[in-house]
């Protein structure tokens, strides 16, 4: 039997973002500075000798800093853009792969399922 239809848009896998990754990819374009600042924080430990470091601490970090120069309430991140944040700089700067500790996502639509 032929599959021919496996060709046709209906039965091709949509690539939908989920909700949070939508916020992400608005965080990003709000904030074009985010990805490389966390970057060069990175590579500021990794100078020092630190082979692996939290995103978690990265965040704290540059709250801290744009606090302290800014006079406002720093950096606003949401704390559920961490992991985005950690895949998207071992993507881009491939010298920070295994820097940062992630899990495995699940599928979208699993929450709570055991694999």
């Amino acid at each position: 039997m032929s599959e021919f239809y496996k060709d046709l848009p209906l039965f091709k896998p949509t690539l939908k973002m989920s909700k949070l990754q939508q916020q992400w990819e608005d965080c990003k374009k709000n904030q074009p500075d985010l990805i490389p600042k966390l970057a060069e924080l990175a590579f500021e430990l990794q100078r020092r000798g630190h082979s692996k470091y939290s995103i978690s601490g990265l965040f704290h970090i540059l709250r801290w800093e744009t606090s302290a120069t800014t006079g406002d309430l720093g950096l606003k991140v949401n704390n559920n853009h961490q992991p985005f944040a950690a895949r998207e700089l071992m993507i881009k700067y491939p010298q920070l792969i295994g820097f940062f500790e992630t899990r495995m996502q699940k599928p979208k639509g699993t929450w709570g399922q055991i694999f």
